[in-house]
């Protein structure tokens, strides 16, 4: 990072290793404490070395609970507001829309029908872990989540590979996004919790569709995204 500008750098990686570039304010140790609550603006200028489709693995910027583990389990209902890259070997259906790789603002809400910090939360999580890995179960466990979530999502077709000013803002009663000062998505629900900002891009694929899992995808050339903080 130099000045108000970063720039996050994945060297070549074969897809049995993962590699992460990440700036965030919150530490990893679990349990996990956030400090950020809305309102909050962030507005970047901010390109990538690959255009939509060929850049690998997942990329973006914004807030969240951070609410997986690396392999994949969930320790908490996932919540963030952020613009968000997947690449095509992810199919990541947060919504009832079909999944769709590409960049995209976003906003997801999951929620639990009971309190979050109990011993049921925390047996209720277990289970859903369990149903997720399950081939019978892992279909109608994530349309359930879905279903029990606030999630809205917009596709933007934009050259990845030029500068592009960003901006949200999020409230509790609804989160913007604006691509070159012009409104994307307004998104009702976000989450009111306290979040975290990060920054990213690494080598994950997942699928959240009629199986859920997470591995990684090669990376066969350098690839990076740059911010400027505005």
């Amino acid at each position: 990072m130099e000045g108000d500008t970063a720039r996050l750098v994945l060297p070549p990686t074969p897809a049995d290793r993962y590699a992460d570039a990440q700036l965030d304010d919150y530490p990893h140790t679990l349990p996990r404490r956030f400090k950020l609550r809305p309102p909050q603006t962030l507005v970047v200028r901010a390109r990538f070395s690959h255009p939509s489709g060929t850049l690998k693995g997942t990329a973006g910027f914004g807030f969240w609970n951070h609410p997986f583990t690396r392999a994949g389990d969930v320790i908490a209902p996932p919540r963030n507001v952020w613009f968000f890259y997947s690449s095509p070997e992810s199919t990541l259906r947060v919504s009832e829309h079909a999944p769709r790789p590409g960049f995209r603002a976003s906003v997801l809400n999951a929620r639990l029908p009971i309190r979050e910090n109990g011993r049921l939360a925390r047996v209720l999580l277990r289970a859903a872990n369990f149903a997720l890995r399950s081939p019978l179960f892992a279909r109608p466990a994530m349309a359930l989540g879905r279903r029990s979530a606030f999630a809205h999502e917009h596709w933007l077709d934009l050259d990845l590979t030029q500068w592009h000013t960003f901006a949200l803002e999020w409230r509790c009663d609804e989160a913007l996004f604006f691509v070159e000062d012009q409104l994307v998505l307004r998104a009702a629900s976000p989450p009111c919790e306290p979040l975290g900002f990060a920054m990213w891009i690494d080598n994950y694929r997942a699928a959240a569709d009629s199986t859920y899992h997470f591995a990684f995808v090669e990376i066969v050339e350098e690839q990076w995204v740059e911010i400027v903080w505005l």
